[in-house]
């Protein structure tokens, strides 16, 4: 049985025609459009996930190797600028040495004494001492670190202090003598200095 498609083309079915043709490749380029949109934003919020995360281990790192100084600048700027008619504060302190870490140690120690005798009756004595330090690792994950038993911060030298409210004489002394007091420092290791406007 065949099947007879009678189309006759006159200029009404052309137009028709045209006009269904246009529609769909508008739309065949819409779809193709919103799907590399949608896959250009799928791979940037990925990279940026990705650069989030180095971004946190790096910080991490930072964090780990300045903390104590990084504290101590910290909770100094919050403290001062707490103070009445000290308004903005900046703070640098000068540290003697950086921060050290004492692991813990294993120490085995040997000592024999041996004693020869000889064919013609006289002695000889040996003493071995054997000594041998290993530092105690601990496991973390998958590698091993050394156990720190203790934790020396460094000592402070100095301090320097610039607040706005440095430029009336009692605010002055009151930081100077607030710095003193909270890291126990000398009159002469302290600085306070008016900040320029």
């Amino acid at each position: 049985m065949g099947f007879k498609f009678n189309f006759k083309l006159n200029g009404e079915n052309i137009k028709k025609y045209m006009i269904n043709c246009l529609i769909v490749c508008l739309i065949g380029i819409l779809i193709m459009l919103a799907a590399n949109i949608l896959s250009s934003n799928y791979r940037r919020n990925n990279n940026n996930n990705e650069d989030a995360e180095q971004t946190n281990s790096k910080n991490v790192e930072v964090n780990l190797s300045t903390s104590y100084e990084d504290k101590i600048k910290r909770e100094l700027i919050d403290i001062l600028s707490q103070i009445k008619g000290v308004g903005r504060v900046n703070v640098m302190v000068y540290f003697e040495g950086s921060t050290e870490s004492q692991p813990a140690y294993n120490i085995n120690e040997n000592n024999r004494t041996i004693q020869e005798k000889d064919s013609q009756g006289g002695t000889r004595t040996t003493n071995e001492n054997n000594k041998s330090i290993n530092v105690v690792m601990m496991n973390e994950g998958s590698s091993q670190k050394p156990f720190i038993l203790k934790q020396v911060n460094p000592s402070i030298g100095g301090v320097i202090v610039v607040a706005e409210g440095a430029e009336n004489p009692i605010v002055k002394e009151t930081i100077k003598n607030a710095v003193k007091t909270v890291l126990n420092l000398p009159a002469n290791k302290v600085t306070v200095e008016a900040m320029k406007k």
